[in-house]
């Protein structure tokens, strides 16, 4: 029961997504909102680059959650690359939360000048992070920007296909695996992603099958935030498909999946559809790597997209 409800505490920013979408959707394209965005998206990038030069003092302060200590933020490391955080918690937190807040300046904003300069930016952020996948997504965005001709429905039911694709590979994952060097720059870009194919992922998958079933999942807590209080073992998924699997098993998957379909059913090519089916691509992409309900921008956004369908029946700002 522990373990439930700290499974639940950590997504409630997804149910806040969800009953939000209403307001956020009657307020895309309001002048007011645009500029609070854009400034918090400003303000965040300079937090990145300004930590290169010196440490916040909230760094490394760490306080106790159910018998666990959690570090309030911290700078990591990569290959003997330092990764710096900001005003986040984390470097990936920091680089994952700048790229959705760029994703509502490009579909808000009317100037290209301020799209590119917050494009090349939010780029950058992702470097000094050091995150592969964010920096990788930017190069999507750019496709986004000067190639719209693809339909919204098409953009948005293609993902979800590879997005099933991806609960494969990350299931399937105890059947592959490489050797990572010692050289730097092989270990910056490798590490991580070997370190989920040989030990998080298959031990997910097994902690998954002990205390459950594939298809209905372990229950909330079986991966991610809760897992130590509901199976002894912290498993932070690192995969948000994973993290699906592991709370309600291929049957939570399946209906997530129905439900995406349904959403888009009511989509055209406005520019919002565009900016919801952008923002999918992140979300599942992120997914790759990340246990993405459990981060509370995120999880907000996921919360956003399953209620996408709202946007029907709001009056957009012009």
């Amino acid at each position: 029961m522990a373990a439930m409800f700290i499974g639940v505490w950590a997504i409630l920013p997804l149910f806040l997504g969800y009953h939000g979408a209403r307001i956020i959707m009657s307020n895309i394209k309001e002048k007011k909102a645009n500029r609070i965005i854009t400034i918090i998206f400003l303000m965040s990038c300079l937090g990145v680059v300004l930590n290169i030069f010196f440490n916040y003092p909230w760094y490394n302060v760490s306080y106790e959650i159910a018998g666990m200590d959690v570090s309030s933020s911290q700078i990591g490391s990569s290959g003997g690359y330092t990764r710096y955080a900001g005003f986040f918690k984390s470097s990936l937190q920091a680089s994952a939360n700048v790229l959705i807040l760029l994703l509502y300046v490009i579909s808000t904003s009317k100037s290209k000048t301020l799209i590119m300069i917050s494009f090349v930016l939010s780029a950058l952020v992702a470097l000094i992070t050091i995150s592969k996948t964010i920096f990788l997504l930017h190069i999507i965005i750019l496709l986004y920007i000067f190639v719209k001709i693809i339909p919204v429905k098409a953009i948005w039911r293609i993902t979800l296909i590879c997005a099933f694709g991806f609960t494969v590979f990350t299931i399937g994952s105890t059947n592959y695996h490489f050797n990572v060097s010692k050289d730097p720059m092989e270990v910056m870009l490798l590490a991580s992603l070997n370190d989920r194919l040989t030990n998080t992922w298959p031990e997910g998958v097994k902690t998954i099958i002990n205390n459950g079933s594939l298809f209905f999942g372990g229950g909330m807590g079986t991966i991610g935030v809760g897992s130590k209080l509901g199976t002894g073992v912290y498993n932070p998924g690192d995969s948000m498909y994973l993290y699906i699997i592991g709370s309600g098993g291929y049957l939570l998957g399946f209906i997530f999946l129905f439900w995406a379909f349904y959403q888009s059913a009511v989509f055209n090519n406005e520019s919002v559809c565009r900016y919801l089916s952008l923002l999918l691509i992140v979300i599942c992409l992120f997914g790759l790597s990340m246990t993405a309900p459990e981060y509370p921008f995120m999880a907000l956004s996921f919360g956003f997209l399953i209620n996408s369908r709202i946007y029907k029946y709001v009056k957009i700002a012009d």
